[in-house]
Parts: C-alpha cells; structure tokens; sequence
C-alpha cells in the first residue's frame, strides 16, 4: 500500500476557564487562558509544515458542551488554514463537546467531516492516491457507558482502516470516569491499522502492530498534567508504521527539584531556588525541596508558611512571559512544634504517655476497626519513631 503520513490529535479543550488560576497576575492569567488556542494553532502549523494527508482529532475539542461562540469561530479559522492546503479533517466528539449540548453552532470548513453518534466509515483518497477508510463514532450525550466496540464494523478489504475512539481502557487508572470502556483485546478483534484513541491526557502506546494510542492533551491544565503535550505524526507504508511525538504546547507544567542539602540560610534557599527558576522555560512551575539542610526553626517556619512562595511570586510578578511559581512543596514535610507553646507540649506528654504505657490497650478501639484489621496495621515503636520526626520533636531512645 502507498505511503499516508497523518496527525493525531486528541483533548483540545478550547476555551477551558482554567478557574484555579485566577488569582494569578491578570497578565500571565489572560495568556494562560488563552494557552489551549495557542497550543492548536501550533498543531495547526505541523500539519501544514509537513503537508499530511489529514488530521485526526480524538474528541473533546471543546472544553464545555455549550462551546462559546468566540471558541468555535477560532477553531473554523485554522480548519480554513487547511483546506486551503487540501487536508481533510475527521472529527469525532466526546463526553465535554457531545453532540447533544444546547449551543449556536458555526458552519465546518466542507473539508471538516465530522462523525455522527453511531460508529460509521468515511472514506477518502490521497494526493498520492492511497485509499483509507476512518470508522468512528461522536457522543450524543454526556455521559457514555456503553461498550461501543461490538458496533464498530469490522476491517475488511483492502487500503488502511483507522478507527477514532474516546474512552477508556479497562486497565487504567487514571482521573477519568469509565466513558465508552474497551479492551485491547476487543480492539485488535477489529482487524483495523490504526487506533486513534481520546480522553486521557496521559500520552501513552497501549500497543504496537497494530499501534492503539493515546496522545494526550495538546496543553496541560493543571499541576498534574505535567511535561511536553502535543499529537503524533502517524507515518504507515504497508505493514510499516511509525510515529514521531510533537509538543505544541503554548506552556508546560513542570516540577523543579531544589536541593536543600548544604543550605544554612534563607537567602541561600533563595539563590536556589531562582537559580532552579531561571533553567526553566515558558512554565508554571512547582518547586520540590528535597533534603534537609542545616537551617533553623526561623527557616523552616518561612518556608512553611507560605513566605518562600510570597517571597519569589513577588520578585517574579513584573517579569514578561508566561513563567509562574505555583506551588512549593517538600519531600518530607515537618511539621515544627514548640515544646513551650501550650499546645506542643500537650502533644510531647500524649506521645511521651503513649510510649511509656500500654499503647496497644490505649488504641485498642482504633486497632479494632474494621480497615485497621483488614489490612493488619500495627502501632509500635517504629510509629512512634515516624511521628517524632514527622513533628520535629527529639527521638526518644532505648525504649
């Protein structure tokens, strides 16, 4: 079969309000918002700069079914960048763009071919003259539970057979509900070339001959969407396929380590941490500090309140870009108490007491619930050792 070189797209979500972001600089915030158009007009720009035979987009184009206007006409302008280039486009819907949502719709491109809700073919011919033929299906409604496979017809004849499908993989685990479940198992029953899948926002190869693949989103989200986001350009000659991964994303989602080991004071943290800042890119960046360093109570107390964040926020909040301090974590999180602060102390003499005495009759009621038994937790000295480091408190020794 002649060669076909297309892109993979999947979870565009347009227009996604990004609400955990508000209290962000208004700058940074309105080019956060605008992060998701940014990211498909690059992807936009690779379909173009490597004249694919078509693009596949794996539903969610939109993030809410009643898809703004504004959102719409932005996505008709680049699908006109493409016909202008003779590309086709093969849609597909899923739970957060369905069919059903009450909405104004905007006229496609006439190249734009979108799926109805029911598994179906559409067919076309290459520039070059190879024949493919797409099945697919878009969600009516929100909510799909059903297992759609068993209506997806079966690849026969001759050319390619890809299949567009949003949903989810039994095996899985991932922040995503169950919607249009399927197995692998039930896909490579199919007999297609190619598996064209959306919904998780994790980019991953479920498996390879035939190749069933999640590309991801095209633009992380949030601090758990973390790393490079972007679609596959799928190149397959006969019983050939190869896929090359693009990032498009307008920004990235990472995490920093900042080592604390050697620090004694708050300005060496400090220069760290601008030092790990200044490696990064257009990001939003979550800061891990990792060690424990050599710093006082006085320290600590500043970065556990908040003051470290304040602090390199502030120096960060004229600079130009996109580039944000988010979060700051640590790889233990000690939780420093005051043996003369009245509430400390109560702690110290419960622990003090707990170790001294009987603890098994004194947790005895806890011991005995129900999730404590089932897993065959234990309370001893190793606990209690976990706790006083956890707390900041001294390690009590020879008991």
């Amino acid at each position: 079969m002649k060669k076909i070189r297309f892109l993979h797209a999947a979870d565009l979500h347009l227009d996604s309000p990004f609400k955990g972001l508000k209290n962000l600089p208004a700058a940074r915030f309105k080019n956060i918002q605008g992060s998701t158009f940014a990211s498909f007009e690059r992807l936009i720009d690779e379909a173009l700069k490597r004249e694919v035979d078509f693009v596949l987009i794996s539903g969610d184009l939109f993030d809410e079914e009643d898809r703004s206007i504004r959102a719409q006409a932005r996505l008709v302008q680049q699908f006109d960048r493409l016909e202008g280039k003779g590309i086709p486009v093969f849609i597909i819907h899923g739970n957060h763009d369905h069919l059903g949502g009450f909405r104004v719709q905007l006229d496609m491109p006439p190249h734009v071919h979108i799926f109805s809700d029911k598994p179906e073919w559409k067919h076309l011919r290459t520039k070059e003259g190879a024949d493919v033929s797409i099945a697919g299906f878009s969600y009516g409604s929100r909510h799909i539970h059903e297992r759609m496979i068993p209506h997806y017809p079966t690849a026969v004849g001759d050319g390619y057979r890809i299949a567009l499908l949003h949903g989810s993989e039994g095996s899985i685990e991932a922040d995503h509900e169950p919607y249009a479940p399927f197995t692998i198992k039930e896909l490579l029953g199919k007999g297609y070339h190619y598996w064209a899948l959306g919904h998780i926002h994790k980019r991953q190869i479920l498996h390879k001959d035939p190749y069933i693949v999640y590309p991801g989103n095209i633009q992380g989200r949030h601090r758990k969407e973390t790393g490079p986001k972007g679609c596959y350009e799928v190149e397959m000659e006969g019983d050939r396929t190869e896929l090359t991964f693009i990032p498009v994303q307008e920004v990235e989602w990472v995490q920093k380590s900042v080592s604390l080991d050697g620090v004694t004071r708050f300005g060496e943290l400090y220069n760290r941490i601008r030092e790990a800042v200044d490696s990064c890119g257009e990001a939003m960046i979550e800061l891990r500090l990792e060690g424990k360093g050599s710093m006082g109570e006085e320290e600590w107390r500043r970065i556990q309140n908040g003051e470290v964040l304040d602090t390199i926020q502030s120096a960060m909040e004229d600079e130009q870009g996109i580039k944000w301090v988010h979060r700051v974590s640590f790889e233990e999180e000690k939780l420093i108490l005051d043996e003369h602060d009245p509430f400390s102390k109560v702690m110290f003499e419960m622990l003090d007491e707990l170790e001294q005495g009987d603890w098994s009759s004194s947790l005895s009621e806890l011991m005995d619930h129900p999730l404590i038994y089932k897993h065959g937790l234990q309370v001893d000295q190793e606990v209690f050792h976990d706790v006083r480091k956890l707390l900041g408190t001294p390690i009590k020794e020879g008991r």
